[in-house]
């Protein structure tokens, strides 16, 4: 059996230590990194150095345990600058005799604290004592039959995570079928025949096959310049006027706001966090009206926009749904990003999210009815959308609702990281999602 020990969590790059967990008779861990060797390690405590590169980009760690004898004992996958939960946990069992465990081992990791305000263990439903999360004593068990372990992590803000394990020492069985969601778009009004999608996407010259497909509600991020705030007041009185059937949101769909003003946190050294609203789900609004509204945190001095875009990519990129991130601009320059705007445009093309960039424009006396600047505008982020008047944004609007409206999900078998499928020839209609220009 092996396990991460080492949850990475947020943004990662660079070189990263990883710590494991390894029961029974290893004599040799490997670590490969999207598919190819990065280290190993031939005795305990278990641990190899890795790099993940200078830029940023999805990756998919998988350890593998041995025998003496080149046999494989067990592997385990984390993937990385993927969507994860803010914090993650996990059961770990421990034991000479693999079919009668003698201790567990809860591991978990926040992306903000480093340590939880309470844990709470239960076995079987009863409360579990012990003294580090590190090594818990279990009770003898019944091998045949089936234990249930839970864990609830209460962290300082509220928040509440929770683990859970059913083993056994007599169960077995096949593993269920693992699947990917890939978001593509498809331009066609009906979606084509389940039967008919063979070959259309590949890794590696291998065809996938395709399980599922599905025209999900979509889900937005907005990343708001705090600059851009008083233009966007301007316009909340406009609200009826903003919404219309081309921009509307669709029942099931969400949106959410960010903002590029972080903080540093306790549980990584280095680590950002950004203010994220909470989902504002469809009642008859458009993006853009919530955008007009929205309330903004006090601004601080770390301004980092790119840094912004890249978590907001992340959190579009979850539940594998037709998804956009939407940059709204104004007049602030200085970005103390980590990140650089290329790094991060090439990141949202790994996660298949489309970004739209919308201006403001510049303080001005002027009202919306007599603005009359340039409909597009120049950025680091490429030509950006202004949005200064009803009519404007309403334009940008509609774009956003067609990138939305044009996405469909494949789920495939297997796990993969969507920048390495490949649509192939046989595909009719398939094609990356990208805003429109």
């Amino acid at each position: 059996m092996i396990a991460f020990a080492t949850l990475l969590l947020g943004l990662v790059l660079g070189p990263q230590q990883v710590d494991l967990v390894v029961e029974g008779d290893a004599a040799r861990v490997e670590l490969l990194v999207d598919g190819e060797p990065a280290g190993e390690d031939r005795e305990a405590p278990w641990s190899i150095r890795c790099d993940l590169g200078p830029d940023l980009h999805p990756h998919r760690l998988e350890v593998v345990a041995w025998d003496a004898a080149g046999n494989e004992l067990g592997r385990a996958t984390q993937w990385v600058n993927l969507p994860r939960s803010r914090a993650e946990a996990a059961f770990v069992l421990e034991g000479e005799d693999p079919q009668r465990p003698e201790r567990v081992r809860l591991i978990w990791e926040h992306i903000e604290y480093a340590a939880a305000q309470r844990v709470v263990v239960r076995l079987d439903g009863e409360p579990l004592p012990f003294e580090t999360t590190d090594r818990i004593p279990l009770p003898e068990l019944d091998p045949g039959r089936l234990h249930t372990l839970e864990a609830e992590l209460v962290f300082p803000d509220g928040t509440r995570y929770q683990a859970e394990l059913a083993f056994s020492g007599r169960l077995g069985g096949d593993a269920d079928i693992q699947l990917t969601g890939l978001t593509y778009a498809h331009r066609r009004r009906s979606l084509p025949a389940l039967d008919r999608l063979g070959g259309w996407v590949a890794v590696d010259g291998r065809p996938l096959t395709v399980r599922g497909i599905e025209r999900a509600p979509g889900k937005v991020v907005f990343v708001i310049d705090h600059s851009a705030i008083p233009a966007l007041r301007q316009l909340a009185p406009f609200g009826e006027a903003i919404t219309t059937p081309e921009t509307a949101m669709r029942q099931g769909e969400v949106v959410e706001f960010l903002f590029p003003y972080a903080r540093m946190t306790e549980a990584h050294v280095g680590g950002r966090l950004f203010t994220i609203s909470q989902p504002f789900p469809a009642s008859g609004a458009s993006f853009a009206q919530l955008a007009t509204r929205v309330a903004a945190p006090e601004p601080t001095e770390r301004r980092r926009v790119t840094d912004a875009v890249a978590v907001a990519a992340v959190q579009a990129a979850s539940e594998s749904r037709p998804r956009a991130v939407v940059l709204v601009l104004g007049h602030e320059d200085e970005d103390t990003s980590a990140y650089r705007v290329e790094e991060v445009l090439r990141f949202l093309g790994e996660l298949r999210v489309p970004l739209h960039v919308w201006w403001t424009g510049r303080p001005q006396s002027r009202t919306i009815s007599e603005d009359r600047r340039p409909v597009r505008v120049e950025t680091p982020w490429g030509s950006a959308r202004d949005i200064s008047s009803v009519t404007r944004i309403v334009a940008a609007s509609q774009l956003l609702r067609q990138t939305l409206d044009e996405q469909i999900t494949l789920w495939v078998e297997g796990l993969h990281l969507p920048h390495e499928v490949e649509i192939t020839s046989q595909a009719k209609g398939l094609e990356l999602p990208s805003a429109p220009r």
